[in-house]
């Protein structure tokens, strides 16, 4: 396990590899970029909601306000090329990032970080496979688990499904939480046995046209709800009993997705035998399929790769596409030595934050030299 503390022998390899890895990048085309080491928090704390402060350590500048070490390099990177106005480029970086870690977690909260980012790249699959490749021979020959994943597959399941906005919406925020989504996933099929009694009471009083009434007889409401947003979201609850939004052949087929894994040669046609293919999960699998021929052509050895539906929900935080995970095989280490994947929706959000109307397509990977060269 790789720490902070090095022998000058240490940090002159260190050193070594990140030179390395910055001047394959810049082969590739990539630009070199120094990202700042402070970074405004209340960009990332919108993005990831409060719990991002359980992980990232905030600073308080008397002047800029609250500052957060740096998580990660691809929010600022991100940002930096939307405010360039550019379509497509592609950037590399090295540099430390700081992670907060549960007491028992064996992982660094400090490590180097070395990575390329991709912007504006017109066929997925083909800039998906590149930029995997890229990174693959970057580690250059050493024996690896590389698990792979697409995040598109469950957005394009529940998309497809013929639902209401608030369900889909609703499963689509919890992907990430898988134990959360599969409480919504009950939520919205068994709804009825799910709703606390005191909430079935306030619901039996909306319907009944009394909840009105009894709001009257309050002259103020504590707390930030008013009156409408109590009867919105009353009303809500009241649709999500009346209607279960989930049949029986929809959390089959979310079941059965989820269990998928299995080399990825077998993956695309893992997921026509599903349930039921309905248009947006035959396109998923098309892309995934095209992904695979675009690895082969790159020289890559695609019968050594695996693949699973779920990767990526809980360790990959913003991917929502095609993602990749490279590991030891040493049974000691099973810190990732490098990962990445697609991440179009959070391009596509912080253009909208920056009011620019085009979002371009976006993929990256890392790299952790430290990891890589404690398994030499």
């Amino acid at each position: 396990m790789p720490t902070l503390s090095y022998l000058n022998q240490d940090m002159i390899s260190l050193r070594k590899e990140l030179e390395y890895f910055i001047n394959y990048f810049e082969e590739k085309g990539a630009i070199y970029l120094e990202i700042p080491t402070l970074l405004e928090s209340d960009l990332l704390l919108d993005l990831y909601g409060e719990e991002i402060n359980s992980r990232t350590y905030i600073l308080n500048d008397p002047i800029k306000g609250n500052l957060m070490l740096r998580p990660d390099f691809t929010v600022p990177i991100v940002l930096m090329h939307i405010k360039n106005n550019q379509d497509r480029a592609e950037y590399c970086y090295s540099g430390k990032v700081w992670r907060k870690q549960d007491y028992s977690n064996l992982r660094p909260s400090e490590y180097l970080q070395v990575g390329i980012e991709c912007f504006g790249g017109k066929d997925i699959a083909e800039e998906d496979a590149r930029v995997f490749s890229i990174i693959r021979k970057a580690v250059n020959s050493i024996d690896l688990k590389i698990v792979t994943g697409d995040l598109g597959i469950l957005r394009s399941a529940i998309n497809g499904l013929e639902i209401n906005t608030r369900c889909k919406k609703a499963l689509l925020r919890q992907l990430w939480r898988p134990k959360r989504f599969l409480q919504v996933l009950e939520y919205f099929s068994h709804n009825s046995n799910l709703v606390n009694n005191e909430k079935n009471k306030i619901i039996e009083l909306f319907n009944s046209g009394k909840l009105l009434d009894k709001l009257k007889n309050f002259e103020s409401i504590i707390g930030l709800r008013t009156k409408k947003d109590i009867l919105e979201r009353v009303s809500e609850l009241s649709n999500d009993i009346l209607n279960n939004q989930l049949k029986d052949i929809d959390l089959k087929l979310l079941r059965d997705l989820l269990k998928i894994s299995c080399p990825l040669t077998q993956a695309h046609q893992k997921i026509n035998n599903s349930t039921y293919s309905h248009e947006y999960l035959k396109k998923s699998a098309l892309l995934l399929e095209k992904r695979l021929d675009c690895l082969s052509e790159l020289d890559i050895d695609v019968k050594n790769i695996d693949f699973e539906v779920s990767f990526g929900r809980t360790s990959l935080e913003y991917y929502d596409g095609f993602v990749f995970e490279m590991m030891s095989k040493k049974p000691y280490n099973s810190i990732a030595l490098a990962q990445g994947g697609r991440y179009n929706e959070l391009t596509r959000i912080l253009s909208q934050l920056e009011g620019c109307q085009k979002s371009p397509n976006s993929v990256g990977g890392i790299i952790r030299p430290e990891i890589l060269q404690s398994i030499k």
